[in-house]
């Protein structure tokens, strides 16, 4: 007891630098009790923290995993061409056509072909989606009142052809490559006199290969397409509301590994400019859901050098004026043909020239 009570007796009597020493062990000791104690508390709260991080990351990758195949479905729903079966036939137009299946790269292209009385030939593509019989009506017209001869032809993964891609332009250009070699070759087809008309998926590929084809003298395009990946991302926006990035990028980039072609490269309105000084004619149809009018076809306009010529149907939809205005279609566009494509018709030698076989 006596050593007990002379040993606090010098801690509480210690000099004060001493006195403070004991005061800071005592206080280091209950600090440490205490830090002990914050250990076990802050365990409790990280352990939450950590689950809840670990929750959010696994769900950031799922979310991630979900776009990405969302994008992938949408590429490989891009990249498939609906078939659908012809709307309408050469008799019921009373055109006189030449059947044909024409080889191409991609498959065997279904074809008609109509010979001219005019000396001038024009190339048709349809849309996507669509067929050669798309053109059925408008060719008749032209080839009757003004004596215009045509080859209408579906694209690969369309109508009756081969194949099962569509490319957006791409690859399509090689299955006009086909058709002009298939020209070439007949020997009975004035090669000064050809022209391509094209619609929405054709009226890209017109564009692109007018630009490197120098033996088109003459382009008409309706519901055209001025910059691809743009034009998806207004398209992906518009039909299912969300932003066009980060999902339409996301699907043009599983669309090139899946096809295996630059789809971000497809800018008509870049080249446009190259196929002057041949002639071109932009149709755009200001109520189209598709194109992203008046945008497309302006811009197209823009870019193309002269000659050049631009028609907006107010009331049209994707490549309807045709049927919202025939009669101003055919007088129109007959009328570009005709000054920048074709040779005055001469009535009397087209009557004794008008001879083919019937399909």
């Amino acid at each position: 007891m006596l050593e007990r009570g002379l040993l606090a007796g010098e801690i509480a009597y210690a000099p004060p630098l001493f006195a403070a020493q004991a005061a800071g062990a005592e206080g280091a000791v209950r600090g440490a009790l205490i830090l002990n104690g914050g250990e076990a508390d802050m365990a409790g709260i990280l352990t939450p923290v950590v689950v809840t991080g670990s929750i959010v990351l696994g769900l950031l990758v799922l979310l991630a995993a979900v776009v990405l195949a969302f994008a992938y479905r949408q590429a490989r729903m891009l990249l498939r061409p609906v078939r659908v079966p012809l709307a309408l036939h050469p008799d019921d137009v009373d055109l006189a056509v030449e059947d044909l299946w024409i080889p191409s790269p991609r498959g065997r292209l279904a074809a008609w072909y109509v010979p001219a009385r005019n000396g001038c030939t024009l190339i048709c593509c349809h849309g996507i989606n669509d067929n050669r019989g798309q053109w059925l009506a408008q060719v008749a017209r032209l080839h009757r009142e003004r004596g215009y001869g045509a080859l209408l032809f579906d694209f690969a993964g369309h109508g009756q052809s081969e194949g099962d891609q569509v490319t957006f332009g791409v690859r399509e250009q090689q299955d006009v490559a086909a058709v002009l070699a298939y020209l070439r070759q007949r020997g009975d087809v004035n090669l000064a006199g050809l022209g391509i008309l094209g619609y929405s998926l054709g009226a890209i590929t017109s564009v692109l290969v007018a630009a490197a084809e120098p033996s088109l003298r003459c382009v008409v395009i309706e519901s055209g397409f001025a910059d691809l990946q743009r034009d998806i991302g207004v398209l992906f926006h518009r039909f299912t509301g969300l932003p066009a990035f980060p999902f339409a990028n996301l699907v043009v980039f599983w669309g090139q590994r899946i096809a295996g072609v630059s789809l971000g490269q497809i800018r008509p309105a870049e080249v446009i400019g190259r196929i002057a000084p041949r002639a071109v004619l932009v149709i755009s149809d200001l109520k189209d859901a598709l194109a992203d009018e008046p945008y497309d076809g302006e811009h197209l306009y823009a870019r193309a050098g002269e000659p050049k010529a631009l028609w907006q149907v107010p009331e049209a939809q994707h490549v309807q004026a045709f049927t919202d205005r025939p009669d101003e279609w055919i007088a129109r566009v007959g009328a570009f043909l005709d000054e920048h494509l074709a040779a005055p018709l001469d009535e009397r030698a087209s009557d004794e020239r008008v001879r083919f076989p019937h399909a």
